[in-house]
């Protein structure tokens, strides 16, 4: 599979949630490739800038730096990135789901790994939902979701949807 074909997999379902493609951007240091963004503004309440929500899903590549170990500091490094790309003034929220696009094999420990690092991420102004790792020659994928309150971000369980159709995961064998 090709980004272009991922991107096309996962840009129908997005959009019927209301989501618009945004073009990625790069950076030098620390290295970080951001393919593209899909943005959703959800409300959460009557105020004006604390009751919205942006519901963004980014698509990255893995920095060469940082291996499985380094999921961790990649949502660290995302995250800088959304917050200055998605103003406070549109939003006091951003609920992300991250897809790491990796040359790496997906093993079956690595669903677990995921989740330690999700449920171990600092939590600020950018939530993160949903982590996906795809090796897209592999055609494997890992996850790791958490969910959002009151369904106000249902893209991490519709990209998981999308995305369990199309590549295969590692179940652990059962143990008697």
């Amino acid at each position: 599979m090709q980004v272009e074909e991922l991107e096309e997999l996962i840009a129908g379902p997005l959009a019927s949630l209301g989501a618009v493609v945004a073009e990625g951007e790069e950076f030098r240091d620390p290295p970080l490739d951001i393919l593209t963004y899909h943005q959703r503004i959800a409300r959460l309440n009557f105020l004006p800038v604390v009751g919205r929500l942006h519901a963004v899903v980014a698509v990255v590549r893995q920095p060469i730096d940082l291996g499985l170990g380094g999921t961790a500091e990649l949502l660290g490094r995302l995250s800088r990135a959304v917050h200055g790309r998605f103003p406070v003034r549109r939003g006091a929220t951003v609920g992300l789901s991250t897809i790491v696009l990796t040359p790496e094999p997906i093993g079956p420990a690595e669903d677990a790994a995921l989740a330690d690092v999700l449920s171990k991420a600092r939590r600020s102004r950018v939530v993160p939902l949903g982590l996906f790792r795809l090796n897209l020659g592999q055609e494997a994928m890992s996850m790791a979701l958490r969910p959002a309150a009151d369904g106000l971000s249902p893209e991490p369980e519709t990209l998981a949807d999308t995305l369990v159709g199309r590549f295969r995961r590692f179940v652990p064998l059962l143990e008697l």
